[in-house]
């Protein structure tokens, strides 16, 4: 003390000169004491963001945490929502209120706007004369200035946007300021993507779930024999029907107490051979449907048609589909004996020759379309199931793998669906739709994009006109998935399949039109019966049910509407869907 007086009164320079020091040693302090609350800040914000039980309880931390750092008096957060920023609440730093906002910026519009324009963070520290500040906003809201970084998901797509106002004493926001929110910002990006993992890992275990139990329902339905085994022949699941085939239980088959080969009479086995063969010949791994016996212990012969199809990359284990066909064969061998007899009339062996033919033509066709349709649904099942449990950290792998057993179950439910709508039109019941508020491009363009990730670039939409209407789309949906399905199997491989679409008062008219072979004008008029295929498309080769058109023009029907097809070699083939823009929801 006795120094300082000293040199206070003897020297006013070193005096003026230490106040300073003494002046910039406090705003040091200040400076470090700042930080240090800054660094806390962010480790708190570290170890408590990934808490949020969802997206909106992580934002607000973020906000608050935001304020908290830059000592701002309010926050407010967006999202992008259809190409635009719309600031969704305001935070209050003072008794941490929170006000709902909505407020949608075109690009380039105000802050938010040129935030979603540029990608870039931006600050104003004079918002009253910033030409991107809306002046209007600023005067109702009462900020003097401000800073807005913008968020973004781990595959750099923005997705939002944060926004801080008025720093406290009226400071201005500093580059120091931008770098501690670009790093806080950081933690809240994982911590978000965190929460949409989870929310996908919660949604895949769902789908997970209800896929296999539509599955289990096809196993358990015992409508068809299904059996799961490997290359050797071996059986590591069965189900009851296939078991009742051969008089066991399930049991005694997979404790090989009766096996298939053993019950199979030496020359059936060279058909099982030839179709092992084909199978791994077959780019597809299946075979072609082929009959065959088993002469069961007690001395009973049971005809079987029989498909398989590979549900591994390895090629090593199959499911095979079993119709027990016995009851076909004998009304087959006791009709050749009346084939023999002068007592049957021609005309009623006529009618039973026709039956029997057809019976076995849609079994064929029931068994081939299983054997060639599920069997992704059937390899995703059993293989993805097993795979999700195994893995802790859930990596991307596991959820790709979700999405395919999501994909692939659907494609099997929608089969059990369209056998189950076409036989509800063929009885005159119509389908049931939900008819909506909708715009008919935003439906189709949707389906051609989906179409397009498994048929390629082959689709070209025409009609830029938006049309609004009340449809159901996912019937229209459906619509459009046979229809240009069919133009892809039918049709010119080498050229486009043009979907169009116009509008004739209140009507409007989807078409969908592909190159190739046109369908003869007598098989036109039965192309929307059930179970009919035109004649060309049986030479072809491809496979089919023929329910595909029912189903198209019983969406068209349910709606109003109406379908018709075109073809000739010189315009090609166009199927012209007509409906009411209006439909009217189903009595």
């Amino acid at each position: 003390m006795a120094i300082q007086d000293t040199w206070r009164g003897g020297n006013p320079e070193l005096e003026r000169r230490v106040r300073q020091l003494e002046a910039e040693l406090r705003q040091s302090e200040e400076r470090l004491e700042r930080r240090e609350r800054q660094v806390e800040l962010l480790t708190h914000a570290a170890r408590h963001f990934n808490s949020g039980l969802d997206d909106l309880d992580v934002i607000r931390k973020l906000v608050w945490t935001a304020m908290e750092l830059v000592d701002a008096t309010e926050g407010v957060w967006g999202r992008v929502v259809d190409g635009r920023m719309v600031i969704m609440e305001s935070l209050w730093r003072e008794g941490r209120d929170i006000e709902p906002r909505n407020v949608s910026f075109e690009p380039g519009e105000g802050v938010p706007g040129h935030v979603l324009l540029t990608g870039e963070p931006y600050i104003s520290n004079d918002a009253a004369h910033d030409e991107h500040v809306l002046q209007w906003l600023r005067e109702l809201r009462g900020f003097q200035n401000l800073i807005d970084l913008p968020l973004f998901d781990r595959s750099g797509v923005m997705v939002g946007c944060f926004e801080l106002h008025d720093k406290k004493g009226h400071q201005p926001f500093t580059e120091e300021d931008l770098r501690m929110l670009e790093s806080l910002r950081a933690l809240a990006e994982v911590a978000l993507e965190n929460v949409r993992l989870q929310d996908r890992v919660q949604a895949e275990r769902r789908s997970l779930a209800e896929s296999e139990n539509k599955f289990r329902r096809l196993f358990e339905s015992n409508l068809i024999g299904i059996v799961f085994g490997d290359i050797h022949g071996a059986l590591y699941d069965v189900n009851e029907y296939y078991a009742r085939l051969l008089g066991v239980s399930r049991e005694d088959v997979l404790a090989g107490k009766v096996r298939w080969d053993a019950i199979t009479p030496a020359e059936e086995l060279e058909k099982d051979q030839a179709a092992a063969k084909e199978m791994l010949e077959s780019p597809e791994g299946v075979c072609t449907p082929y009959e065959k016996r088993y002469i069961l212990p007690d001395g009973r012969v049971v005809w079987i048609l029989l498909g398989c199809a590979f549900i591994d990359e390895g090629r090593s284990r199959n499911v095979a589909f079993v119709l027990d066909i016995t009851q076909g064969k004998e009304s087959e061998e006791l009709f050749a004996r009346f084939l023999n007899s002068e007592q049957l009339a021609r005309e009623d062996a006529e009618t039973t020759l026709s039956q029997l033919r057809l019976e076995r033509e849609l079994r064929d066709q029931f068994v081939s379309a299983l054997s060639h349709d599920l069997r992704t649904p059937l390899t995703a099942a059993k293989m993805s199931a097993q795979l999700i449990p195994r893995q802790p950290n859930l990596p991307d792998k596991v959820y790709s793998l979700a999405a395919r057993v999501r994909q692939n179950i659907d494609r099997a439910d929608q089969m059990i669906t369209d056998l189950l709508d076409s036989n509800r039109i063929r009885a005159g019941q119509g389908l049931p739709i939900e008819v909506a508020d909708c715009e008919l491009r935003q439906v189709v363009a949707d389906a051609l994009e989906e179409l397009s990730s498994v048929h390629g670039e082959r689709f070209h939409l025409r009609g830029e006109m938006r049309m609004e209407g009340r449809w159901d789309a996912r019937a229209l949906r459906r619509l459009l998935d046979n229809l240009c399905g069919n133009a892809i199997k039918y049709g010119d491989a080498t050229r486009q399949v043009t979907v169009s679409l116009e509008q004739h008062g209140e009507e409007v008219e989807l078409a969908v039109h592909n190159w190739g072979n046109p369908i003869p004008p007598e098989e036109q008029r039965t192309l929307f019966q059930y179970l009919a295929r035109a004649r060309s498309a049986e030479v072809s080769g491809k496979k089919g049910w023929g329910i595909g058109l029912t189903l198209v023009k019983g969406v068209a029907e349910a709606h109003g509407g109406s379908i018709c097809v075109e073809s000739t070699p010189e315009k090609g083939t166009s199927f012209l869907v007509r409906l009411p823009r209006m439909t009217k929801p189903p009595a």
